[in-house]
């Protein structure tokens, strides 16, 4: 199926840029997502904003005018280089509100000043953070969730593997394998807003790493680990580079015991779901979470569905 038109339209705002850029550095990648999300998004929230420390790191925490006890550790998307807790505020804000819980976007260390795995290791520490203050972050301490979208997702399947307690894991297109052996066969790479330039991009940035150790790729977790962790949605869109990846972590976290809903969308590209201002995917996408995350809040708590 063809791209969806609205997302299309964006594809080639992407791609227009890009064909008469200068070579990529860092600060320019930043920039440029920066200012791609300020032209599909808003600076308006719903939520009550404010910058809170979790552990030793910074973060945003998003409270919905109607509020519950659950939790959610967020961890933003763009590949462990670029992006910010800033750049996510629309799914977050939206989430938060839909799911009427607090949501926690953490500020975790980035490439290349900080290589890996301090990213991973950020997030596991702010998610068992998070889970041991729940109460005074007003939140039950049963309904405490990580989620993530792309390298965010990365952050959240890590900690939902490390981290005991956590009752729900969301993983928007999360990047699940990072070997080269992956990265060499990646479908739909080229003519997107993630594509293989830019993620090998992103690789030169992290250093040196494992890429077979379950703290930087979970799909190599063993399946005792994978049994432990708490239930997935998992959520994919066609022109994706890391849609086969997904779907295969899905299907081991399924066949270790684990509940795990599958959320697939035609005509989207990597990267959508930080668009809900301008996407309806991307609308129904966070709204599905969460759904998704209020079933497993009262699942937590021993209520019936």
């Amino acid at each position: 199926m063809a791209l969806d038109p609205v997302t299309a339209q964006i594809n080639d705002l992407v791609q227009s840029v890009r064909k008469d850029a200068p070579p990529l550095t860092v600060s320019a990648v930043r920039e440029g997502w920066a200012q791609l999300i300020g032209q599909v998004g808003t600076t308006e929230t719903q939520c009550k904003v404010e910058s809170i420390a979790v552990g030793e790191l910074p973060a945003l925490s998003f409270t919905p005018p109607s509020c519950d006890d659950g939790l959610v550790v967020w961890f933003h998307g763009g590949g462990w280089v670029i992006g910010s807790p800033s750049t996510a505020v629309n799914e977050v804000d939206r989430l938060a509100v839909a799911a009427r819980c607090r949501v926690i976007s953490v500020d975790y260390r980035l490439a290349p000043e900080h290589p890996f795995p301090a990213s991973q290791q950020d997030g596991v520490a702010s998610a068992a953070w998070c889970l041991e203050h729940a109460a005074e972050l007003d939140a039950d301490p049963r309904c405490v969730a990580v989620g993530g979208d792309s390298a965010g997702g990365n952050l959240a399947a890590v900690a939902a593997q490390r981290v005991p307690g956590l009752c729900a894991q969301v993983l928007v297109y999360p990047g699940c394998d990072l070997s080269a052996e992956r990265r060499a066969h990646f479908d739909h790479a080229e003519g997107y807003l993630l594509d293989a330039d830019g993620i090998e991009f992103f690789f030169q940035q992290v250093g040196d790493a494992d890429l077979h150790d379950p703290l930087v790729s979970p799909m190599f977790a063993d399946r005792a680990t994978l049994a432990a962790s708490p239930p997935a949605l998992v959520i994919t869109a066609e022109y994706d580079p890391l849609r086969v990846e997904c779907g295969e972590y899905a299907a081991k976290l399924r066949a270790a015991g684990v509940t795990v809903d599958e959320l697939h969308f035609d005509r989207q590209m990597h990267g959508f779901f930080s668009m809900p201002e301008v996407l309806e995917d991307a609308r129904i996408a966070v709204e599905r979470a969460a759904s998704f995350l209020d079933d497993q809040f009262t699942i937590a708590k021993g209520s019936t569905l």
